[in-house]
């Protein structure tokens, strides 16, 4: 509130005295407020016409996403060299008072080697050449159509608060008008729901709390998290641009000054805030320093497509102010330039202030929250993504992918699945512990549009690690390719490779095939009596499968099935897979498999349990329950059963209904082979 008594005694006094740039040529204005700008402070946004906000989902486009175009004003405050540079990768859309200013400019183009195919105009009115602190600011809402967000600029300058009023009739989209007082240098947002500011945005807004203006940000641009902190400069201006800069979704670049510096501890303080908090990747900001020892501009930078444009000083800092960007931003291309004599850079003033991005209106935007840091090396790795396609035209089914590679490899290739809508599912393989994943996600649509995650793709790819944080089944799949595997049964083990117990919740002891027939499997001996069973760190669970029967399904010449099992962590699968080619040959090896008595689970049980049993084929079957003297308990079942597994519940009562007492009983399955007996606890 001090801030804003501060300025009101400015308004009344016309006293403050400020280091500034130098004017504009043929415009009245300044950066700062002027004596004029003073007088007529009051008028800011008095007439400013709110609407409805656009239809949510509102996503708030980032400086460092896909632009079409770059919005300046005549007369300039910017090399004709930079703009030369702009022009050929994006329009350049300039902004003149008419038909004359323009003619004057494209004499000025065409004699500084700009490519006029890549340049247009916006012909109205304007007081400055600041586009960035007036000009729009980009959304797409529910239908992924970009508009264009227009705010009160905090300056009484009725011309250049109407340029995204123009901006937008010009390109033909949507504008939408927030009642906030605001500039854009004083505001960045991440595209993913994160934005900041300095606490100027309270100061200029009395009549609003903090939490009415966050709610008009969240409402009008989608974001989530607006984290407004106090400005470390000490300057009139307040940007965050004069210190601070967004380079991607979990990356902002700081200024740093020595410790002998007036602003050092509050620039340090705010660094560190940063440091501190959560990005909306789900760690914490990545922040990277540029040296400023004597107030440089250098976080006053441009970010277009694939280049960093980055105001210079003629000062032996540059050379490592570029090497800040080029360490932060690895595939980008950081170009410096110097400011006019006329016009040149100042530590409250540069290139960003003066450079507005027109966002692409065709934008393809992968939305992807990344893996990062230490993942299961126990399972393939899920990733999600969800595209906004603001053109309106369909993505190539099998043009969304994911590129990865492990450790030093090559990149490799894997599809994503549509499951909905714009979301997509994909796997990357798993991966032995240890190994290093780097990862980006390319999709392409029906525009000629394509789009990587992160923006600069194969350059700078997302990181992870695979590491083991449960139990492990060693090896994951198990093969059955000769009839002597089939007749000894193939062992895995679930290991424990973590320094710490791990709970083992369940586990399929028997192949479940009556819907859909894969292979009739079960596991001889059961690896433990009874769950949960503790696995220590270093121990392992021996399993071994046992083949009863294969049917049906085949995939490259082998029949599949799964094994799942679970701890209190997560839950996992062995694949198991048996030989097609053991179907063929002078012996039908199907029919040799004998029935088998699996048991019943759970065992110990309370109040009942699952017997399972399995045949080869369709015959007569009896399923009883005997005491340890051999009398029959009763009989659970007794007639023609089919091939396959099969399931029958006792719940622990004899043949008249009453419950039988607590204690050990056999269970006797008898077919005309063979008879089984094993053993089960009845526990009251």
């Amino acid at each position: 509130m001090r801030k804003f008594y501060f300025l009101l005694c400015c308004l009344l006094t016309g006293s403050l005295i400020f280091n500034a740039s130098a004017q504009s040529p043929g415009k009245k204005y300044q950066h700062w407020l002027t004596a004029d700008d003073k007088l007529h402070w009051r008028e800011v946004g008095i007439d400013f016409v709110e609407t409805d906000p656009p239809v949510a989902p509102v996503r708030n486009v980032a400086e460092f996403d896909k632009m079409q175009g770059a919005l300046v004003d005549y007369p300039f405050g910017l090399p004709l060299t930079l703009i030369k540079e702009m022009a050929t990768d994006v329009v350049v859309t300039t902004i003149v008072a008419n038909a004359s200013e323009q003619n004057t400019v494209t004499q000025q183009y065409q004699a500084a080697g700009v490519n006029l195919a890549h340049c247009n105009f916006l012909v109205a009115p304007s007081d400055s050449y600041w586009t960035r602190d007036y000009g729009p600011w980009f959304e797409s809402d529910s239908l992924n159509h970009i508009g264009i967000i227009d705010f009160p600029y905090n300056r009484p300058r009725p011309n250049d608060d109407n340029i995204p009023v123009e901006l937008a009739a010009m390109l033909g989209i949507p504008w939408y008008g927030m009642n906030v007082i605001h500039t854009g240098g004083n505001y960045m947002t991440d595209g993913l729901g994160f934005s900041t500011s300095t606490d100027l945005v309270w100061t200029e807004n009395p009549t609003q709390t903090h939490d009415q203006i966050a709610q008009k940000v969240h409402d009008y641009l989608g974001i989530n998290t607006y984290m407004v902190v106090p400005d470390p400069n000490g300057t009139y201006i307040d940007h965050i641009d004069c210190w601070g800069k967004y380079l991607a979704p979990d990356r902002i670049l700081i200024r740093k000054v020595p410790p002998s510096h007036p602003q050092y501890a509050a620039i340090e303080s705010t660094a560190a805030y940063y440091a501190s908090h959560v990005c909306s990747y789900g760690y914490n900001y990545h922040v990277f320093r540029v040296n400023t020892p004597d107030d440089q501009p250098y976080t006053n930078s441009v970010i277009l497509n694939n280049k960093v444009l980055v105001p210079l000083m003629n000062s032996s800092w540059d050379d490592s102010a570029l090497a800040a960007y080029r360490t932060a931003m690895p595939g980008y291309t950081v170009t410096g330039f110097l400011g006019n004599p006329s016009t040149p850079w100042e530590s409250t003033d540069a290139l960003h202030c003066r450079v507005m991005g027109i966002a692409d209106l065709g934008q393809l935007y992968i939305k992807h929250i990344p893996l990062t840091g230490n993942q299961p090396a126990q399972d393939n790795f899920m990733l999600q993504a969800d595209l906004i396609r603001c053109s309106d035209s369909a993505a190539y089914s099998d043009s969304v992918l994911i590129w990865y590679k492990v450790n030093s490899g090559q990149f490799k290739m894997t599809h994503m699945t549509r499951t909905s809508g714009d979301h997509y599912v994909g796997m990357i393989p798993k991966q032995p512990a240890g190994s290093v994943i780097k990862y980006y996600l390319y999709a392409a649509d029906k525009s000629g549009r394509h789009a990587t995650a992160p923006f600069i793709g194969a350059a700078d790819p997302f990181t992870f690690t695979a590491v083991y944080t449960d139990l492990a089944a060693v090896p994951d799949t198990v093969k059955f390719v000769t009839e002597q595997d089939v007749l000894d049964g193939k062992t895995f083990y679930i290991h424990n490779f973590t320094s710490s117990a791990i709970s083992l919740d369940t586990i399929d002891e028997m192949g479940y095939f009556f819907s859909s027939p894969v292979i009739g499997w079960y596991l001889s001996p059961a690896p433990v009596a009874s769950f949960p069973h503790l696995v220590n760190p270093g121990d392992s669970l021996g399993c071994r499968v046992v083949i009863l029967f294969p049917v049906g399904r085949s995939f490259n010449g082998y029949s599949t099935d799964t094994l799942n099992f679970s701890s209190a962590i997560g839950s996992h699968k062995v694949i198991i897979m048996f030989n097609d080619s053991l179907y063929t040959g002078t012996r039908n090896t199907v029919s040799s498999y004998d029935p088998v008595l699996i048991g019943n689970y759970p065992n110990p049980f309370s109040e009942h349990t699952t017997v399972k049993f399995s045949m080869n084929d369709q015959s007569q079957m009896t399923l009883e329950i005997l005491d340890l003297f051999g009398k029959k308990v009763k009989t659970l079942a007794s007639g023609i059963y089919p091939a396959g597994n099969s399931s029958i519940d006792w719940d622990g009562t004899g043949e008249n209904g009453a419950q039988v007492p607590a204690g050990v009983y056999l269970c006797r399955f008898t077919t005309s082979k063979k008879t089984i007996t094993k053993q089960m606890l009845l526990m009251r």
